[in-house]
């Protein structure tokens, strides 16, 4: 089935929703591409409770780009956090607009906290009550008023590119029928990776939310490099510092102080590694202490705090864990969401060079929304300016082929099972803390799990086994940046290399994948 439109939106996130709302002219037609159905797909319905600002009296732009960078291992793109910033005053009373809803305090001001990496306080948090529905479908209902098309259930395979620039997109639907969209410009926001590791954050941990970084892949096939691959955002879970408590371990001390002088707010790496470290010493498991003040934000926090606190006051001391959140890397963008491929836009998880090496608790709000906006007004002007040389561009988008999805077989290894091996071996190889040597087996066994995916597969649907060959790729780019980062940075530690390398600072890693292979440098961060 031929679908044509003047902007293709991929994906059905916080990112592209805002994206496909900036897009919507009258005069364009715009379609949006999800896998799943919007506002109940991908790690934005169930994953964004706040965003960060400049609005209280102590902020000011130039501490929040410090944090953002200080966080980051000033690894980021200065470009692209300059951009941020200087939309983050304005950006929460542009979202209040389109129907989102911010907690306030009695008088009526905005409740803005400090969280994790904030050295002063940055984050606002939504109003549950207030916003009703999650904040994607939200921005979803704008989207629909500003006459965005819906094709839902349909896996976008490939990007359709030409001479350096872009003419649509190719997928297939759940019966195996083949879609193309044929788009003047194409914005690729389609989430991250949240199934690369096996102990995800428990509120996106059903199948429904599941990211299995197709927009990487994609940007990848395109000839488009992936920054950072190597950053992994682990979460500890619950946050003491948004509940404004602390942590206790296992023998009734405090510690964090120990580990970073901002103590619970650290940046977020930095605390994930402290809870790792007392855990491996023995003095787990990891509690936290509430105050006065955690009751008060639990009020009106999404459940796991809620959970928490009342949990503590009934006597129990639920441990704390540590889960997977997203990675931080992703496809290499300019200042205006563009990429080197003319047409062709990416925004959200699926970018990278904003957050470098950590991200700043509520600054992947701001992310999604500012660049997903840049993203969409972007991608409108470039329809604009493609009318006249659209004839050659259309036959060519409606003649692509050579998809590289697997094979499907009965009887043969599950696309599930190789989807678990695979977390199974990030965990081991690529998680809180890396080695030289078990990196090396990583990418050995993860190479014997995408050809097993490549020779067919068996799979519960006609998704699984293109997703089961989209984490096997994401994971050989990880563990690719991974060897190539021989220090400790950010969230990158590895005990082989315990230090910080000053040659490498400023430096993304850069991967690229050409023919199924993978091959990694280093490339200066943008100032």
């Amino acid at each position: 089935m031929l679908h044509e439109c003047d902007v293709l939106v991929i994906g059905g996130g916080a990112a592209a929703m805002r994206a496909a709302v900036a897009a919507a002219q009258p005069d364009l037609r715009v379609i949006l591409v999800d896998k799943g159905e919007p506002g109940r797909s991908g790690t934005s319905p169930p994953g964004l409770h706040g965003i960060v600002t400049t609005l209280h009296p102590s902020d000011s732009e130039e501490a929040l780009f410090g944090d953002i960078v200080r966080t980051g291992g000033d690894l980021n793109d200065y470009d692209l956090v300059r951009k941020a910033v200087h939309e983050a005053t304005n950006e929460p009373a542009r979202l209040e607009k389109i129907g989102l809803h911010f907690h306030r305090v009695r008088d009526g001001r905005y409740d803005v906290y400090r969280g994790d990496g904030h050295s002063v306080p940055h984050g606002l948090t939504f109003d549950a009550e207030e916003n009703g529905l999650n904040v994607v479908s939200v921005l979803a209902n704008e989207a629909w008023k500003r006459g965005v098309i819906l094709v839902e259930r349909v896996m976008i395979m490939d990007l359709m590119v030409e001479n350096g620039r872009i003419f649509g997109a190719r997928g297939i639907d759940l019966d195996e029928n083949q879609q193309i969209f044929q788009a003047k410009a194409v914005v690729l926001a389609a989430g991250g990776a949240n199934r690369i590791f096996p102990n995800v954050v428990p509120r996106i941990a059903d199948e429904k939310y599941r990211t299995t970084g197709d927009a990487f892949v994609l940007a990848l096939r395109a000839g488009l490099n992936l920054v950072d691959m190597e950053m992994a955002n682990f979460r500890n879970s619950p946050p003491a510092s948004r509940l404004g408590a602390r942590y206790i371990n296992a023998k009734g001390n405090p510690f964090m102080t120990s580990y970073h002088p901002m103590g619970e707010h650290a940046p977020r790496g930095k605390v994930v590694e402290a809870l790792y470290r007392e855990m491996q010493a023995g003095n787990g498991p990891i509690y936290m202490e509430i105050t006065p003040e955690s009751e008060r934000v639990a009020a009106f926090s999404p459940s796991e705090y809620k959970d928490y606190v009342k949990a503590y006051k009934a006597g129990q001391r639920p441990p704390i864990t540590i889960t997977f959140q997203r990675l931080l890397g992703g496809a290499h963008i300019k200042d205006d969401a563009s990429t080197a491929i003319e047409g062709l836009f990416v925004a959200g998880e699926s970018a990278g060079g904003f957050h470098g090496g950590d991200r700043l608790q509520g600054a992947a709000f701001l992310e999604t929304q500012v660049f997903g906006h840049l993203a969409g007004a972007g991608a409108a002007r470039c329809a604009r300016r493609r009318q006249s040389e659209w004839h050659r561009g259309a036959q060519t988008a409606a003649t692509c082929s050579g998809s590289a999805r697997p094979a499907t077989a009965s009887g043969a290894t599950k696309a599930s099972d190789c989807i678990h091996r695979v977390q199974e071996i990030t965990w081991q190889h690529a998680g809180i803390v890396k080695d030289g040597q078990g990196l090396q087996m990583a990418l050995k066994e993860i190479g014997d799990i995408r050809r097993q995916i490549e020779s067919g597969v068996s799979a519960a649907n006609a998704f699984e086994a293109i997703e089961a060959s989209n984490l096997a790729i994401v994971a050989e780019a990880i563990v690719s940046a991974s060897l190539l980062r021989k220090e400790t940075r950010a969230t990158h530690s590895r005990s082989d290399f315990p230090m910080a390398d000053v040659g490498m600072e400023r430096r993304h890693t850069s991967v690229r994948m050409q023919e199924m292979a993978f091959g990694a440098e280093f490339i200066a961060c943008r100032d």
